[in-house]
């Protein structure tokens, strides 16, 4: 873009300008103090460059004011499309883009955009090209790149052990860290813990760890649980059960949110590795699908709540709980577990012996729940779901999968304000 020029000439000639305040100003070759006055006041006003040619023409050319950085920050959030987190990653490189595309513009752009651009490098159609050209750049650059990343995922189909030992060496301030073994039954070699045990140590800062068809090894949650002090989110799917001590070794992290998964087997769930949870007193999320017996979680729960030698009720800040397996879950065990936690904004049980009475305490303890979710519970009512849906006014989704007094039909002209799934 060609920027407007001022000239003027110290004859009796007027200045041109683009700037109505200066438009019709006059000078005389024998106003030499009006000349200075004016040019002072014109590089006052915004940044220019002044050339005096030899018949006496003035020529002073604006250039492009530089921004406070606040506002260049909020012109480049603009820019970036909010993504939701679990968004495809065609998105996510967009996003990168776009980013890319603002480090160009000029310095300024860039000190404020190549932070952001470096937060979450993004694989694209080629993910094992990409990996290895930001190895490179981690590797060869003088400025440390890698202290600006945060976030990371990762899967086996371009990363491998030999490619995580390499990249986490740069990445000392990762926060949130995702690795996925994808291709579990083709020639893909899987991450396993020959890499993953040494994360810990390089990544210490991470706040979430998500890791899905990995074998985690004792030596690897020991590490974790000695080196990342602030991880608040442990998120894990496996084929393989998790060792008994696997909460002991963690009580060093404090875990807010906590979702275990396993593939077709079991796990079993260990009354020590319940009480070894219940020190996790910040938890807010707990979610555990095929845990065997799943009602251990509540049953403990609620001794401890009753027993005279304490008074601290156990994840007293639950908002979420998500349990598979509950066929020892009855009314008394539920009534009294959320009578406890009157912060639960989110359930899901599936195989629990439950009635319509579990539905009256959760309308009665329960004021912001927003999600509930029943899975082949077959003691409920169509009359005890009408009667919670008109009591909880927080409600926005009701589920009934598989429960057999319940009919999507008993809920014709309910308020619109709940959605209701009955399969």
């Amino acid at each position: 873009m060609e920027w407007p020029r001022r000239t003027g000439k110290t004859s009796d000639i007027p200045c041109f300008s683009a700037d109505d305040e200066y438009r019709y100003s006059h000078f005389t070759r024998g106003d030499a103090k009006k000349v200075k006055s004016y040019i002072k006041e014109i590089l006052q006003h915004e940044q220019r460059t002044i050339e005096m040619k030899p018949d006496g023409t003035v020529i002073i050319t604006p250039h492009l004011r530089q921004l406070p950085n606040e506002i260049l920050a909020h012109i480049i959030n603009h820019v970036l499309e909010v993504v939701p987190r679990y968004a495809f990653d065609n998105r996510r490189f967009a996003q990168q883009q776009n980013l890319y595309a603002c480090t160009l513009v000029n310095k300024q752009f860039h000190s404020i955009a190549n932070p952001l651009l470096w937060q979450e490098p993004v694989m694209g159609f080629d993910p094992t090209r990409d990996l290895h050209r930001l190895l490179d750049c981690l590797a060869v650059t003088q400025q440390p790149l890698g202290c600006y990343v945060r976030r990371l995922k990762l899967k086996n189909n371009f990363c491998t052990d030999a490619t995580l030992l390499l990249l986490m060496s740069h990445l000392r301030r990762l926060e949130t860290l995702s690795i996925e073994n994808t291709a579990m039954f083709t020639d893909c070699a899987p991450i396993t813990s020959i890499s993953l045990q040494h994360l810990p140590r390089y990544c210490s800062q991470l706040t979430s760890l998500n890791l899905v068809n990995i074998i985690l090894s004792d030596a690897t949650i020991r590490a974790i649980g000695q080196h990342c002090r602030r991880l608040d989110e442990f998120a894990v799917h496996s084929s393989v059960g998790l060792c008994d001590d696997v909460f002991s070794a963690l009580s060093n992290c404090p875990l807010k949110r906590l979702d275990l998964s396993y593939d077709y087997t079991k796990g079993t769930l260990t009354e020590k590795m319940v009480m070894d949870m219940t020190h996790f007193q910040d938890l807010t999320d707990l979610c555990l699908s095929l845990f065997e017996p799943s009602s251990l979680i509540m049953t403990l729960a609620n001794n401890l709540q009753h027993n005279n030698t304490t008074t601290t009720i156990p994840w007293r800040h639950l908002k979420t709980i998500k349990l598979d397996l509950c066929d020892d879950i009855d009314d008394a065990t539920f009534i009294c577990f959320v009578k406890a936690h009157p912060h639960l904004q989110a359930i899901r049980l599936k195989q629990a012996t439950l009635t319509d009475a579990s539905l009256d305490a959760i309308a009665m303890s329960l004021r912001d729940l927003r999600q509930l979710t029943l899975v082949r519970v077959h003691g409920i009512s169509s009359y005890g779901v009408r009667r919670l849906i008109q009591s909880c006014q927080g409600l926005v989704l009701v589920q009934f999968l598989k429960c057999k007094k319940i009919v999507a039909t008993d809920f014709l002209g309910t308020r619109t304000t709940v959605q209701i799934n009955c399969t």
